[in-house]
């Protein structure tokens, strides 16, 4: 079935499949939560199931399904931006789609995704769209941002909420499907903020590697002087991406606060770390970890927001060394 293979998200599954099954699908879905959780995936399976021979949920096994699932079925039209945006021309030319019948199928389903890359021009050009479709189109925005789209558009789709995916499903996930030992799952699932993508996409050895970086600069760091502490954010200035860096942080800070409360070695996401950690734990930094966590959230939204990465690490190394 079409909707078997999706992770988590339950309700929305139920609400889509009844709706499919009910022959009562909305003419345009919005589909929006944070990256890497299956919304695309979601709106695809929408798209087998509208089109697929043996029922509304998708078999999986008929010739439909399979042109849909490899890209090649003409009554399923996916939209992406080019470059940075989706462009009024695309758009345009969805329109035209959008206003014909299908091809060969008894419907026809137009994912739009990221679809908060259209410009403003793109997004009033498919309003009509949204408004007077074909009986058999259907429409289905992806987004990480609804809030970009304009409320004209969010105000003619039947909105889908997704949530990060939980860790403990993340965890098995991808112990049973991708082969990860229990410790990689788990430390994989812990620090994706319930992204599969993220997960999928983590590169454990460039993670280690700060993360060490990390460790050895934190057992030292009250000792440093001031030219010292600039060492080390200069350092941690020129890693490939600062933001893995306060995902380290925060998780080394995390594991450090829960051994301080006695939390046994085995509870710890860095397990091949833990002996460092518990050290850090016994000394000043333990007693201070939680709120350091504070602190490290600040400085990846600053960062976030374009702050200087040299001052900002600056910052957070004076304020960790205390």
């Amino acid at each position: 079935m079409a909707f078997d293979n999706i992770l988590g998200h339950d309700r929305v599954r139920r609400l889509v499949s009844g709706a499919l099954r009910a022959g009562r699908l909305p003419p345009a879905l919005l589909l929006c939560g944070p990256d890497g959780v299956g919304k695309r995936t979601l709106a695809l399976a929408v798209a087998r199931a509208l089109l697929c021979e043996s029922g509304a949920d998708g078999c999986g096994h008929c010739a439909p399904c399979g042109r849909v699932e490899r890209g090649l079925h003409p009554d399923v039209i996916v939209v992406q931006p080019e470059t940075a945006a989706i462009k009024i021309e695309q758009v345009r030319t969805l329109v035209r789609e959008i206003g014909s019948g299908p091809f060969e199928g008894r419907a026809r389903a137009f994912v739009v995704d990221d679809a908060n890359t259209m410009t403003e021009q793109a997004q009033n050009a498919l309003l009509k769209s949204l408004e007077e479709p074909a009986s058999t189109s259907h429409v289905l925005l992806v987004t990480g941002a609804p809030q970009a789209l304009l409320p004209t558009i969010r105000s003619r789709c039947q909105v889908l909420r997704f949530g990060p995916l939980p860790a403990a499903v993340l965890e098995r996930h991808l112990q049973d499907r991708h082969g990860l030992s229990a410790d990689e799952a788990r430390l994989r699932a812990s620090l994706s903020g319930g992204s599969l993508g993220a997960a999928l996409a983590f590169e454990a050895d460039g993670y280690r590697a700060v993360r060490d970086l990390l460790i050895a600069g934190l057992s030292r760091l009250s000792s440093l002087g001031a030219l010292e502490r600039m060492d080390f954010a200069q350092k941690l200035d020129e890693a490939d991406d600062p933001m893995l860096v306060m995902t380290a942080l925060r998780s080394i800070l995390r594991d450090v606060a829960a051994l301080r409360a006695g939390s046994a070695p085995e509870a710890v996401l860095n397990r091949d770390a833990a002996a460092a950690l518990a050290a850090l734990a016994r000394g000043p930094l333990g007693a201070r970890a939680v709120g350091l966590g504070d602190v490290t959230e600040d400085t990846r939204t600053a960062l976030r927001q374009n702050a200087n990465r040299l001052l900002s690490m600056d910052v957070l190394v004076d304020t960790v060394a205390g």
